[in-house]
């Protein structure tokens, strides 16, 4: 399924950073989708799944905040302004 705001982005602008900030966003997201679900879900297997789903999508947000901290740090020290 296609993110509606996705189809509006000035992508030929955007910076790795900036897509990375906007996936991790999409990633708290999904997070909060499923927990908001698991909590609606009358099933326990339903809810223990999407309880899992949104632990994943955590794990996918971490994982790319790692990579855009990475990622700010390198292009510090190519501009010589990290310690």
């Amino acid at each position: 399924m296609a993110h509606p705001t996705h189809d509006r982005l000035p992508w030929g602008d955007l910076s790795l950073q900036d897509i990375l900030a906007l996936a991790i966003e999409d990633e708290i997201e999904a997070r909060d989708y499923y927990r908001t679900a698991a909590g609606h879900a009358g099933n326990t297997g339903t809810r223990r799944m999407l309880e899992a789903l949104a632990v994943m999508e955590q794990g996918h947000a971490d994982t790319l905040r790692k990579e855009l901290e990475e990622l700010k740090l390198q292009q510090d020290m190519e501009t010589g302004l990290a310690d």
